[in-house]
């Protein structure tokens, strides 16, 4: 379903009145006073002709002369419409476009359009017409909508449009033309079979079969759909492609957000970027975050941590670790093994990077230990990265790593200081056994 949105308001109704036999085209409030009062002026000038005595015209010599046509102003006619577009279907276009009305309604009745006309041509000459025909379009949310039936699929057509006014004698007046657009009808090809979808860690796998309708041009390949989110927190968006792959290829495995449902479709494209209906959509069930093994996974790369901080952290206290190589906006699970405790997960950025900052279990026995994210990469494949790190006992102090190792000079100094110390008192004793 195609939506537009509400620009301008319809054309207000035309009405008609009668003054001395000369009808007159009333289309705004403005236009009804002006003959309601040009009436009443009229009659008023009678009756006081009648009183006065002032010589009247013969009704024979008016009744020979006839009354004669109100002088037509010069009229532009209606401005051209906008905004037309002009959509492909088997055998027919359909068009759309926005009439350009006046800025309010008191204007000169030929700015508006009374009626429309359209001229099709066509590249290849098939469906050519002589001249502007009339067209009565369908008013749709502001906008008109008309189709053109009876084309050759394949050929492609020019659509020029214009409207038709009427001045203040009723005359038609033609309104400017539009700019010409062009659209091409065609056959679509016809809907993939339903798809299946199965649910992997933060990871979709759907397949589906060929179509078995041909369309007016060749098949190029497939779309898988979904609704995904638009951006954490935001109303869900879509459907989006999610994958696509070529003609030959009826499969394909897709990665996602876990923790979380989606409506999958499958479209089929052609040659001119032409899709064909929907098969499906199917829901695929809750997606299940990256499994955790039971022992370390062999790595496919490494963690990695702010410049300058060591892989030493104290049980219970927190440190801030980086990964990249993994699918965007799927989800990451973060573990510490040698048994595996999961410490949290989270969703990757629009390039497969993510930053954490995790707890390390206040519990967790001193000494060596690794840390792994699990996710998947581009195609839907597990990846392991990894960081080995030394768990000390819980509250113990570590200094932060600057480069240099400044533990034992700071011990070397102390027992400088407590040395020289000494060696002070030892000369003071001397000095006073020889003044005695």
């Amino acid at each position: 379903m195609v939506w537009f949105p509400v620009r301008h308001p319809g054309r207000p109704p035309r009405r008609t009145g009668t003054i001395k036999g000369v009808d007159v085209q009333l289309t705004s409030p403005s236009r009804r006073v002006f003959g309601i009062l040009a009436a009443g002026t009229i009659g008023l000038s009678t009756a006081l002709l009648g009183v006065t005595g002032v010589a009247s015209a013969d009704p024979a010599t008016v009744a020979a002369a006839g009354e004669p046509e109100v002088a037509a102003a010069t009229f532009a006619g209606p401005a051209a419409p906008t905004q037309i577009d002009v959509y492909g279907e088997d055998g027919q276009l359909d068009v759309w476009f926005q009439p350009t009305w006046p800025a309010d309604d008191n204007t000169d009745n030929s700015q508006y359009a009374d009626s429309w006309e359209y001229e099709l041509t066509s590249t290849g000459g098939a469906g050519n017409t002589s001249g502007f025909q009339s067209v009565v379009p369908e008013g749709r949310s502001g906008l008109q909508y008309f189709e053109l039936t009876g084309l050759t699929n394949g050929t492609q057509y020019t659509v020029t449009l214009r409207g038709i006014g009427l001045d203040d004698n009723g005359d038609p007046v033609q309104g400017a033309e539009s700019a010409p657009q062009t659209g091409t009808p065609f056959k679509a090809i016809g809907a993939p079979g339903t798809p299946t979808v199965t649910v992997g860690p933060s990871s979709l796998t759907i397949s589906w079969t060929a179509p078995t309708t041909t369309g007016t041009y060749p098949m190029a390949g497939y779309d898988v759909l979904a609704n995904l989110d638009l951006a954490p927190g935001a109303q869900m968006g879509g459907p989006t492609a999610i994958c696509s792959v070529d003609a030959a290829t009826t499969s394909c495995t897709a990665p996602v957000k876990a923790g979380r449902t989606y409506d999958v479709a499958v479209v089929a494209r052609d040659t001119n970027d032409n899709v064909s209906d929907e098969a499906g959509p199917v829901n695929s069930g809750v997606v299940p975050a990256p499994t955790v093994p039971a022992t370390v996974p062999t790595k496919n790369g490494d963690l990695t941590l702010p410049a300058g901080e060591k892989s030493t952290v104290a049980a219970g206290k927190t440190m801030t670790i980086s990964g990249s190589g993994y699918a965007p906006n799927s989800t990451v699970t973060l573990a510490i093994y040698s048994t595996p405790q999961v410490l949290t997960t989270v969703v990757t950025d629009a390039s497969g990077n993510f930053t954490a900052t995790v707890t390390v279990p206040a519990g967790l026995a001193a000494g060596s230990h690794t840390l792994v994210a699990s996710g998947v990469d581009n195609s839907g494949n597990v990846r392991y990265v990894n960081l080995a790190v030394t768990v000390s006992a819980a509250g113990t102090a570590t200094l932060a790593y600057t480069g240099a190792d400044v533990v034992l000079p700071a011990i070397g100094g102390l027992v400088a200081v407590v040395v020289g110390g000494g060696l002070i008192v030892a000369s003071r004793r001397r000095s006073a056994d020889v003044a005695a």
